[in-house]
């Protein structure tokens, strides 16, 4: 059984948060249908959580038959980002999970996403800051760097776990790739093996076939399953 911090799951798989796309009633078809061992909210703003906007709010709303959710948030300030988790455990999630995977510009722009990564120490200092604030797991998702010439998940990983995360889900593409090309399954096995937490590998999961080929090639802890949801939620042939 997969486990992240004190959160068994029942499934080593995981839904994927995904902007306008996986909302509770999305989560809720793949929690029923799919037996997804975890669920995670489509990506909240960390300011927008402390500031209390009613819109950032209802990204984060989960339902009991969701359980265990984990709810995304992002941001670069760990002050904002300590408050926030805060925020997250105070709602009943059983998971806080950063977005280090975000390519899109509008995010990365304001030192969050995927440009965190082009700042591992401090990327760093944000998970500690977290960890320090809440008693529910922090997990991190990255990808496998900004572009071919920075690709640091091993190293980022490392220093996240160093820093109290529980858990980091890497997809393997850079920021740079967005959704093209493919996933680097073997980068995701390096990172696998260079630290002490769980690791679930992401991309090019479209087929139930895909995802037990993951989990038996590359000692993943579990697979997190994004775009291949939205053509099969249950996962049925």
């Amino acid at each position: 059984m997969t486990k992240i911090g004190a959160v068994s799951l029942t499934h080593p798989t995981a839904l994927a948060p995904m902007a306008g796309m996986t909302d509770t009633a999305f989560r809720r078809l793949v929690k029923r249908e799919g037996g997804c061992g975890l669920v995670v909210t489509e990506m909240v703003s960390s300011e927008g959580l402390v500031r209390g906007i009613d819109r950032t709010l209802e990204y984060a709303e989960y339902t009991e038959a969701e359980r265990p959710v984990s709810i995304q948030i992002f941001g670069g300030d760990p002050i904002v980002m300590a408050d926030a988790a805060q925020i997250v455990e105070s709602m009943g999630a059983d998971v806080v999970d950063v977005n280090m995977g975000c390519p899109v510009p509008k995010i990365a722009k304001h030192n969050a996403g995927c440009s965190l990564m082009r700042e591992p120490a401090h990327a760093a200092s944000v998970i500690a800051a977290m960890t320090k604030a809440v008693r529910i797991p922090v997990t991190v998702k990255m990808r496998a760097g900004w572009n071919d010439c920075e690709i640091n998940a091993p190293d980022l990983a490392k220093r996240v776990e160093q820093s109290g995360a529980a858990a980091v889900a890497v997809h393997g593409r850079t920021a740079a790739q967005s959704y093209t090309g493919e996933s680097d399954w073997k980068l995701i096995a390096r990172v696998r093996e260079g630290v002490g937490i769980p690791v679930f590998g992401s991309g090019d999961c479209v087929e139930p076939e895909q995802i037990v080929s993951r989990l038996r090639d590359h000692g993943v802890s579990g697979v997190l399953v994004g775009r291949g949801a939205l053509r099969n939620p249950t996962g049925r042939s």
